[in-house]
């Protein structure tokens, strides 16, 4: 994912990290678009990013092979 985040040779890489608004997007599963927003079990799967960015230019966008139905996850997972 072809993206400009920083520039490590400017600053070390745990600011660029830190500060970058793409890798804090990254960081924050409520930034989800599509069928994930409301997606139970968000904190722990964030679909591919790159897929989505390859498949509409916005790397927070519904993963376009995401199998996922809403509301049929479960507490066990099932």
């Amino acid at each position: 994912m072809a993206l400009t985040v920083g520039n490590v040779r400017e600053r070390p890489f745990s600011r660029v990290y830190r500060t970058s608004p793409v890798f804090a997007a990254l960081r924050d599963p409520d930034r989800l678009g599509g069928k994930r927003c409301a997606f139970e079990l968000k904190q722990v799967c964030g679909g591919c990013r790159v897929r989505a960015y390859a498949a509409t230019g916005d790397y927070p966008a519904e993963e376009p092979y995401c199998s996922y139905v809403p509301g049929r996850a479960t507490a066990r997972g099932e």
